[in-house]
């Protein structure tokens, strides 16, 4: 499948059709690269609905795209787009879990996560920001706690001081961390 085949697929996509998207994109060899890329296109609702396919495939099947993690990963730091980042922190936030296949942990362990760390904080601290993107960034540094242990430290000074002012799903993900990270104290 060509990158313009795909970006016609993408255009008259709906989520409802999510599995035949992805079975067409293995049996085309179509590359998870080739998707990252996408969600840059200049077209914002085709860059959208890319990002929405990357989540949707990297939290069904992330085995199967081990060798590109490392690939998102490097371009994450680049997403402008408001609406491709609330999927790609989501995507962020599934790949650190401690619930991934120990596959998936181990692939992840090999990637310099120290430009995500940066960007999950810038994230968090932009009160501008939507509060999905906030949050999973929030769990994504919540979940790199122990590889990065100076994190715990920093992550809970900045939710403690984000808390007053916190949306109801923020104060909820905050509250949640916090009760974690000051059990491990």
């Amino acid at each position: 499948m060509t990158q313009l085949q795909l970006i016609q697929h993408i255009s008259g996509f709906e989520n409802t059709r999510f599995g035949k998207l992805r079975s067409k994109l293995k049996e085309k060899n179509f590359s998870l690269h080739e998707l990252v890329d996408l969600t840059f296109y200049s077209d914002k609702d085709v860059a959208n609905k890319a990002s929405k396919i990357l989540e949707v495939i990297l939290f069904r099947f992330p085995e199967s795209y081990i060798e590109d993690i490392a690939y998102l990963v490097e371009h994450v730091t680049e997403v402008k787009c408001v609406s491709c980042r609330k999927h790609y922190a989501k995507v962020l936030k599934h790949l650190t879990s401690p619930e991934v296949s120990k596959e998936i942990r181990n692939a992840v362990k090999e990637i310099d996560f120290e430009p995500i760390i940066e960007l999950c904080f810038s994230w968090l601290r932009d009160p501008a920001m939507i509060v999905n993107v906030r949050s999973s960034a929030a769990e994504t540094l919540f979940n790199m706690r122990h590889r990065y242990p100076w994190i715990a430290e920093a992550l809970s000074r900045d939710m403690e001081a984000m808390m007053p002012a916190a949306s109801p799903m923020l104060k909820a993900k905050g509250g949640y961390i916090l009760s974690f990270l000051h059990c491990e104290d």
